[in-house]
């Protein structure tokens, strides 16, 4: 999704860049030279031109200045640093475009300015979901500082927008990793409460999110699972109690009170249906297993789910 609205965003600001400069040519002789060479794809010899437009009072008072100086440092980044994280270029592009926003009061530029600024919004949107894949338990504060900055940039390339669906997904991103790592390391339950933590910011930020009830749901039944297989002969009565209890807690209070909000927001997802007859089975609920059992049949005949092989 990051990609493709990054293909689109690009090719609309190169579109709107070259033919506004022919307006300022007069007024503006530096930065419309500067945009030229950026055209030509001379960049280092747009970023002298730009810098001797900085140094001009007429034209660095001049939003347009600021939003071609931008439009250089990211296609700079672009060419050259589209794979680097603390790329100085994106910073600098992103800089430039908050002071031309600043400055242009009568709005002139201040469409092509939000797109190229939204372009590097979704630069760091990509980023910090990379980001999510790759970290080591309590790792995840690079990840969250990158997504600040897209939500910081989004803020100003489309006011107003709502960014639920960017929130949930990142969040989810988050809960997934730590749900992996947790998956190498059982006996670390902190990593499995890390990762429903970050499903329940999902779930709070979008209420009809089924995927985050359904990985709560999983993870604390899950939690539960291998919880009981600690239990051996030898272990003392009391314990064996304790871990009884908690055990039913994650199924009965956590477990099946996600899976079910999950199911009331789609009654005919395979993974919910099952996912739900395997806790009722957990919870010795044979009617319910039942229920849930003849559900799965009704849904494989009507060709809505397909059970995974044995």
């Amino acid at each position: 999704m990051g990609n493709s609205i990054i293909r689109v965003i690009s090719g609309i600001c190169l579109l709107l860049l070259f033919p506004v400069t022919t307006v300022f040519a007069q007024q503006l002789p530096l930065t419309n030279e500067a945009a030229k060479l950026c055209q030509e794809k001379q960049y280092d010899a747009a970023l002298q031109k730009i810098a001797e437009a900085k140094a001009d009072a007429t034209e660095n008072a001049n939003p347009y200045m600021w939003y071609v100086d931008g439009f250089i440092h990211k296609e700079i980044y672009k060419s050259r640093e589209m794979n680097l994280r603390n790329s100085r270029e994106r910073e600098l592009a992103a800089e430039s475009f908050l002071k031309s926003l600043n400055l242009d009061k009568q709005n002139q530029h201040s469409a092509m300015t939000k797109l190229s600024l939204k372009f590097i919004a979704s630069s760091y949107y990509n980023d910090a979901l990379l980001q999510t894949r790759e970290f080591s338990a309590g790792g995840e504060k690079e990840a969250e500082e990158t997504y600040a900055r897209f939500r910081k940039f989004m803020h100003y390339a489309e006011p107003g927008s709502s960014l639920k669906k960017f929130d949930t997904e990142f969040n989810k991103s988050v809960g997934q990793r730590y749900f992996l790592l947790w998956q190498a390391n059982v006996d670390n339950n902190k990593l499995a409460e890390k990762s429903i933590d970050y499903y329940s910011v999902a779930a709070r930020a979008d209420s009809t999110d089924i995927d985050a009830y359904y990985n709560i749901a999983v993870v604390n039944y899950n939690m539960a699972v291998f919880k009981y297989r600690v239990i051996g002969p030898d272990t003392d009565i009391f314990d064996l109690i304790v871990i009884q209890q908690e055990c039913a807690d994650l199924i009965k209070n956590k477990a099946l009170v996600n899976m079910e909000k999950a199911y009331n927001l789609n009654k005919e997802r395979g993974d919910v249906v099952r996912g739900l007859m395997f806790i009722h089975r957990a919870l010795e609920h044979e009617n319910d297993v039942e229920y849930f059992k003849s559900e799965i049949e009704r849904l494989v005949s009507e060709g809505k789910i397909i059970l995974p092989d044995k």
